[in-house]
């Protein structure tokens, strides 16, 4: 049991306020809270879960104005101001990561787009992204025009399915679902056959928040790696993704 987690004031965790099914809803339901109840449960802990446009989410992280992000990803630049489970040599460590996801590649049919798992191909080089992503970012820096004014996979494929851009490189199994079974999308746009790219999810803390007390973010951390890999967690995560398993 963390010993001092009762004397700590409860963490003030953000996340994203459109679904990114099965792991967050902006009602709190999904796999990522599951997960971090059972943590909270285990290890006497308090989390305050507030719901959020995910660029502010990050900006509040960046301030030190909520102690963590549920779901974001390891880059170079978050580092100066927040912190995620690193191994020894300093890299990020997938084991204590909430889940993994990929960001996939969605192409209008009729349209110009092409991914083949190592070159997109987009007119114009424009790509649509989710806002505050962080593909957008690594997609500008590979030379893509990237359209990421829209918070959610839903927009991100209107804006293909109403022929106004031809790829979009977008979160996971949320997008993945609703090209295949909303109708509005159906024979409108076809998901690649390979993802973009695939990343761990973390738990990501405030520098200040670690640093005013390490132990106790350590052990949520080692907290998340037992509960992810406990038998009832696994039956939840497999229910929850059956067209992965």
């Amino acid at each position: 049991m963390n010993c001092h987690a009762a004397k700590e004031p409860p963490l003030r965790l953000c996340f994203e306020d459109v679904n990114q099914r099965p792991w967050s809803t902006p009602g709190g339901k999904g796999l990522n809270f599951e997960l971090l109840r059972r943590v909270a449960a285990h290890l006497s802990e308090q989390f305050i879960f507030s719901p959020k446009p995910w660029k502010r989410c990050m900006s509040e992280l960046k301030l030190g104005q909520v102690d963590g992000v549920i779901g974001a990803a390891d880059a170079v630049e978050r580092r100066a101001w927040s912190r995620i489970p690193q191994l020894p040599d300093g890299r990020e460590d997938p084991a204590r990561a909430l889940f993994e996801d990929s960001a996939l590649v969605f192409l209008r049919v009729g349209g110009h787009g092409s991914w083949d798992g190592q070159q997109l191909v987009a007119p114009g080089k424009v790509v649509v992204a989710q806002s505050g992503y962080l593909v957008g970012q690594q997609l500008r820096e590979r030379g893509f025009n990237t359209r990421d004014t829209v918070k959610s996979a839903a927009d991100a494929l209107r804006m293909l399915a109403s022929g106004s851009y031809d790829v979009a490189v977008l979160q996971g199994f949320e997008a993945s679902q609703l090209a295949r079974d909303d109708p509005r999308f159906k024979g409108r746009i076809r998901q690649a056959d390979l993802p973009y790219s695939t990343i761990s999810l973390h738990l990501m803390v405030a520098r200040p928040t670690y640093e005013r007390d390490p132990q106790r973010i350590e052990a949520i951390w080692q907290a998340i790696a037992a509960v992810r890999q406990s038998k009832d967690y696994r039956q939840l995560e497999m229910e929850a993704l059956p067209h992965t398993k």
